[in-house]
This record gives C-alpha cells, structure tokens and sequence, in this order.
C-alpha cells in the first residue's frame, strides 16, 4: 500500500468534494482528473487539475514551508447557459473551502482516505475560454468552455 503525496491529496480532495456538489445540483456530470480524458466523455463535464506550486518560507532558519497551489478548473458543457450556472454553483462551494484528505493506494486504486486538515481558498478568478474562432468551427467540447483558476493553500506546515 502506498500513499499520495501532498499535491495529488490536494487534487484528489478537491475533485471528491466537488463531484459531491454537482451530483447534489446536476444530473450527469463527470468531473476528471485528465484533461485528455475530457474529449473522450459526454458533456457536461470538469476537469481539475494542480498547476504551479509556490513555497514559502514559514521562518528564517527553518526548511518549514507553506505552499499555494494554483488548481484549474475547467468547465465543458452544451450551453453557454450551462456552463454558468456549473460555474455559478462550483465558486459557491470553492469559497469556504474543502476537508484536506490523505489517500491510501493498493494496485493504483483508492482504498481509503482520512480527514487531515484544511485547504483553504486565497483566490478565486473565472472566466471563458476564447479561441477567437467562430463557435461553429471548433470541436463540440471546446464550444462552451469556461475555466476556474483558484489558489489554495493547506493548515500545514511542511
């Protein structure tokens, strides 16, 4: 058995509590972790994925660390009016945060997961995806796209 390490908990512990808010809201959505796996599935869908890591000192003298982590979200659906009120619901659960869980792993599956602290919100941004070319001309996944950028950082300290 193994375990995930910081940013893959990070990843996996936003993904599990979000699938949780758009099953409560919605019917049918997917939310993944490959972006690639995206263009294989039906619409709606999400995709969440860890971008750029900042570490910052917590002292001088000390190697303790803090990290941000910059995680996308990014929102395909059928309708521009979809893909807002997906948007519209998921920044409504984003802003108070989610439960940090530590995942354990036996032959590349989950198989358990404990509460160990916090990931909390510093920033939120959203906007659409524009690929300046005529909606009708682009694949039927990138036609309505919207994407969630926020910055979160965990009660630990490293």
């Amino acid at each position: 058995m193994g375990q995930y390490r910081t940013t893959r908990n990070i990843e996996s512990s936003i993904i599990d509590q979000l699938k949780a808010v758009l099953n409560a809201s919605f019917d049918d959505i997917s939310v993944e972790k490959s972006f690639a796996r995206i263009y294989g599935i039906e619409l709606p869908s999400v995709c969440i994925r860890a971008g750029a890591t900042d570490y910052n000192k917590v002292e001088i003298s000390t190697n303790a660390i803090k990290r941000n982590v910059l995680i996308f979200i990014d929102i395909f659906g059928t309708s521009q009016g979809q893909i807002l009120d997906i948007k519209d619901c998921l920044i409504d659960s984003i802003k108070s945060g989610f439960i940090y869980y530590k995942y354990t792993i036996s032959g590349g599956a989950i198989t358990a997961k404990t509460a160990d602290g916090r990931i909390f919100v510093l920033d939120i941004a959203d906007s659409p995806v524009n690929f300046d070319i005529d909606r009708d001309k682009l694949d039927g996944h990138d036609k309505f796209r919207w994407n969630i950028t926020i910055t979160v950082a965990t009660s630990k300290v490293e």
